[in-house]
């Protein structure tokens, strides 16, 4: 049986899916735009300080299943609900976006009907965060283990981080990338942010109150990595050499500490009731907001891209407001049908 619902949860997951949003609405402004322009500044930077946006739905789901399941549970219920919940919508999502792709964008059949595009997330580019998810449930028994192995105290967690997730980029480089070159669809590339989920999803109560207490330290922490990841991201966008170690360690901190940061601002957010509602909404539809605003937005883009570079900054500001409307209302109109779950998720 799951515990009470944790506001701060829904909230951390609004913050995200947002940050997602943003990601790629700004996007395609960070490769079309002159690289010397403000408004290329403005949203590469809006664009580089929202990454944390996926890590943080991973920190959100593990630090969820370490509160529900942590001490244990009927797992063959556990993997009958939670995948159910995951592997149909995925499963529909890829019917749509197939046939979107299909229709719209005439690509052929022999294209779209691939064992990458099916199976591994590939039929469009957000579909891979599925993937993860599936990893994470399947897994989560074994990494449930290794956390009870590593967690003798604050200071074993904080080590057991650092040393795993250093160990997952240098098994990637030297080992897997061999073999197989997309990282992102790995569980073990974001083996930080699950580990710092369980931890606070055991400690969750504690540690809500102990970081709000310190949330303007938090800040300047989130603040001195992000304008190093951001600095760093630019001079790739530049073309100008970078190392690409130090790029890691700028993207994997910055994630992080913006995870916990925007966690500890959650319990916050409560405190404002409209500001929170809004949040908490948008975080309880954040599943079906995040499989079903990549096709409104490439719809808006296919069709209603203006070619007047005086009002480009302005499209992509609109774009935002309205794909973000737009999936929100779609998810939670869907979400209250009988066939909800099987689009939306639960």
């Amino acid at each position: 049986m799951t515990k009470s619902r944790i506001g701060e949860i829904d909230i951390l997951k609004g913050i995200a899916i947002i940050a997602v949003l943003m990601i790629h609405t700004t996007s395609n402004a960070v490769v079309q735009l002159n690289k010397s322009s403000l408004s290329y500044i403005i949203f590469a930077i809006i664009n580089r300080l929202s990454q944390f946006a996926v890590p943080a739905f991973i920190f959100a789901s593990a630090m969820l299943l370490m509160y529900n399941y942590g001490d244990g549970c009927d797992w063959k219920l556990f993997y009958k609900r939670r995948l159910k919940n995951v592997l149909m919508p995925y499963a529909v999502w890829t019917i749509i976006y197939g046939a979107y792709l299909h229709i719209v964008h005439h690509v052929p059949l022999r294209s779209i009907l691939t064992i990458k595009n099916i199976f591994f997330g590939g039929m469009f580019y957000h579909l891979y965060f599925i993937v993860i998810i599936v990893q994470l449930y399947v897994l989560f028994p074994v990494l449930l283990y290794i956390y009870r192995l590593i967690n003798k105290n604050i200071h074993t967690i904080v080590l057991s981080i650092i040393i795993l997730q250093v160990a997952s980029i240098l098994l990637f480089k030297y080992f897997i990338s061999r073999y197989y070159q997309n990282s992102s669809l790995l569980f073990i590339t974001y083996i930080s942010f699950i580990i710092a989920g369980m931890y606070v999803g055991e400690n969750i109560h504690k540690l809500g109150e102990y970081y709000s207490k310190r949330l303007l330290n938090s800040f300047i922490v989130v603040v001195l990595f992000g304008y190093l990841f951001v600095d760093i991201s630019l001079r790739a966008f530049a073309n100008k050499h970078i190392d690409s170690n130090l790029y890691n360690i700028y993207y994997y901190a910055f994630a992080l500490v913006a995870s916990l940061f925007f966690f500890a601002l959650s319990a916050k957010i409560l405190n404002y009731h409209a500001l929170s509602g809004l949040l908490a909404s948008t975080g309880k539809l954040s599943f079906g907001i995040y499989l079903s605003h990549p096709l409104f937005l490439d719809v808006v883009n296919h069709f209603l891209n203006t070619g007047n570079p005086y009002l480009y900054d302005i499209y992509i500001i609109m774009t935002f407001i309205l794909i973000y409307a737009v999936s929100y209302l779609f998810a939670m109109i869907i979400k209250k049908q009988k066939f909800g779950v099987a689009v939306v998720g639960k």
